[in-house]
């Protein structure tokens, strides 16, 4: 699948010393690779997705066996990992409390979670919780942060890492899970600094959002499409924060090129470096044959401030965070029907560079 096919013209320099015999790379590529299922084929959906240089992450989510038909779903204390040297998962210590919707970032050599949606599903409603907690890879362990300050608690933020601060943008308080049950989104934007143990409120979103995606290019924190308020209720919005200059401009956030195809749910990664940003699947799709669930794979140019649409994705799922690492998005898991419906699947997006 070249992006020559769908973008504007994206030219590469090429060497005056490029073989004869090959023709010169003028275009990235990017192709859909198939890897190994989650640990053990165990199902996951609406957790928290974390990367290290070598690790993906997973923590939280929903009972491998969740459907749109149990009368309770509860969150989950799961902790997976998967090695990107060796191709194999392994099970992890689990979180001291179960989260689903987990926010979820890896700093250096630290997996941290900062709050989620959590409830054992019996009244069939997913509250916030602002517990905070840390892993230390080395030494196998989890031990307790201070909570997130009053007022801040939710879970389904679009979480992104900048050095050793972690941002949470949006997010929701509650989720009712159950045909017409409310659900909150909210306008919060805080940074977390991993070193200082402390909390900063940015400007807040410039309408809410939770199931959004984020990524961070450069110094800008990005947010990607989300909802309002309900499945239904997708966007396709794409923001910007200058996180050197959060107040610069009057709200502090700049809209840029809307994403073809409004969603949430969604996955988002990035490639190259920054050059891209990777939109993929997510929920809230009315057309009744795809069972709620888009099979949208869309790619941002930083540079350019344009998308694109790729060909479809080969398993198309929501309910997924992704994490990017060695130019992939790494999609683990996720649903595969509106609401509940884990799977497996482990995919990921890849940059073919000229």
């Amino acid at each position: 699948m070249k992006l020559s096919e769908v973008l504007p013209t994206i030219a590469l320099a090429v060497s005056a010393a490029a073989s004869p015999t090959r023709p010169p790379c003028l275009r990235d590529e990017f192709r859909w690779v198939d890897l190994p299922a989650i640990g053990g084929g165990v199902p996951i959906q609406e957790q928290g997705t974390a990367a290290t240089d070598s690790h993906i992450y997973l923590l939280g989510g929903i009972p491998p066996n969740a459907s749109n038909y149990q009368a309770a779903v509860p969150s989950t204390s799961r902790f997976e990992a998967y090695s990107l040297d060796d191709g194999t998962w392994q099970t992890l210590p689990p979180i001291p409390r179960a989260f689903t919707h987990t926010n979820a970032a890896a700093v250096g050599s630290r997996v941290y979670v900062l709050g989620g949606l959590t409830g054992d599903g019996a009244d069939k409603i997913w509250r916030a919780s602002g517990d905070c907690f840390v892993y230390d890879i080395a030494a196998g362990t989890w031990a307790a942060l201070p909570p997130m300050p009053a007022g801040q608690a939710r879970g389904a933020a679009a979480v992104a890492v900048l050095g050793a601060t972690i941002y949470l943008a949006g997010g929701m308080e509650r989720l009712e899970v159950k045909e017409g049950g409310a659900q909150t989104s909210l306008t919060l934007v805080t940074a977390y600094d991993t070193a200082a143990g402390t909390w900063t409120a940015l400007p807040a979103l410039p309408a809410p959002r939770d199931h959004a995606g984020a990524a961070v290019v450069g110094r800008a924190l990005y947010v990607v499409g989300g909802r309002d308020r309900g499945q239904p209720n997708v966007r396709n919005t794409t923001w910007t924060l200058d996180l050197a200059a959060p107040r610069r401009t009057a709200g502090g956030w700049t809209a840029r090129a809307q994403m073809p195809t409004a969603r949430g749910g969604l996955a988002v990664g990035v490639l190259g470096q920054g050059a891209y940003i990777a939109a993929l699947g997510g929920e809230g799709n009315p057309d009744p044959a795809s069972s709620g669930v888009f099979n949208e794979t869309e790619v941002y140019d930083v540079r350019r401030d344009t998308w694109a649409r790729l060909p479809a994705m080969p398993h198309p799922r929501h309910g997924t965070v992704a994490a990017s690492a060695r130019d992939r998005v790494y999609v683990p898991g996720g649903g595969v029907l509106i609401g509940a419906g884990p799977v497996d699947t482990f995919d990921a997006l890849e940059l073919v560079r000229c």
